[in-house]
């Protein structure tokens, strides 16, 4: 079987697979949404930042695995590209505040990576009256993203990267029904300074995510990157400086105000340092790196063409 004719049938599978990940039917209401409608505005963003810290990290992740970039010719590369996240213990649980007459009236419970939520009793003589926050959805150390990605090139030294894939509910309807998108340039540095022994390209990348009404995500990411051949090895490495914003809208039951709820998350991670190698066999590679900042990654995949 050539190498073609792999690329052709990977290339089919993700389509195929995002047709019917997009006919997966919606639920209507998911673990997600039954555990945000316990919370009001403020214990709401307490309970989702630890997720939208590590899921923008995971977003601006992934989009290069060599700097080198053909000045002018066709070339069309297609990766699956596969983003983790490591979740620490600090992000299981945050510090709630407790609605009027209950005692502390702060207290810890579990974030959407948490366990289960903790319990408080309202003040004498209502003593009896129970609040136990929601329980985490994802009780794990690792949040894991992935995406097929569509690399287009060369006008200029400029190349486009695009990823699109409608994600179904996660963790048997934990997570609602949802679409991944992002688009990006990455353009030749070496084509203005051709005497610097490194290949050098600089990058800019956009991304989404949204589901339906209830969460809209937007991310972007401005960097910088640098690689070396050594034969079939690259060694690659890149800094960027990123951003990413999350709207959650939802209905809280919580009294005495229940009613709509709007909160605006924005990610900790602001900048990056990236460091990867990759193998490139012909037609295949094979790639892997480690990102750090004030969330640490890691990410990799295969990849075909080029």
């Amino acid at each position: 079987m050539t190498y073609r004719r792999v690329f052709r049938i990977c290339l089919g599978l993700a389509i195929l697979s995002s047709m019917v990940l997009a006919s997966t039917s919606l639920r209507a209401q998911t673990t997600i949404e039954n555990a945000l409608k316990q919370l009001t505005g403020v214990n709401g963003q307490g309970y989702l930042q630890p997720a939208m810290d590590i899921f923008s990290a995971n977003m601006n992740s992934g989009y290069y695995h060599s700097a080198a970039i053909q000045k002018t010719g066709f070339h069309l590369e297609f990766d699956i590209v596969m983003m983790t996240g490591m979740v620490g213990d600090d992000q299981k649980t945050f510090t709630a505040k407790a609605a009027d007459g209950f005692a502390p009236a702060m207290f810890k419970t579990a974030t959407i990576f948490g366990g289960k939520g903790s319990t408080i009793h309202h003040a004498a003589p209502l003593d009896s009256l129970v609040y136990r926050g929601p329980d985490g959805v994802f009780n794990t150390s690792m949040f894991p993203l992935a995406a097929p990605q569509l690399t287009i090139g060369s006008l200029y030294g400029t190349e486009l990267t695009v990823r699109f894939v409608p994600l179904p509910e996660l963790g048997n309807a934990a997570f609602p029904k949802s679409t991944l998108w992002a688009v990006g340039v990455r353009h030749n540095i070496n084509q203005w300074f051709p005497k610097v022994p490194l290949d050098i390209s600089a990058s800019f990348f956009y991304s989404g995510y949204d589901v339906e009404s209830l969460i809209d995500f937007k991310a972007y990411s401005l960097g910088a990157q640098c690689s070396k051949d050594f034969g079939v090895l690259t060694v690659y490495g890149g800094l960027a400086w990123e951003n990413g914003t999350m709207d959650v809208n939802y209905v809280s039951t919580v009294p005495p105000s229940p009613g709509s709820v709007s909160i605006e998350l924005e990610a900790s991670n602001k900048f990056r340092f990236t460091a990867g190698a990759g193998l490139h066999l012909g037609f295949f590679r094979v790639f892997a790196d480690a990102n750090f900042g004030s969330v640490t990654h890691f990410s990799g995949g295969i990849g075909f063409g080029g």
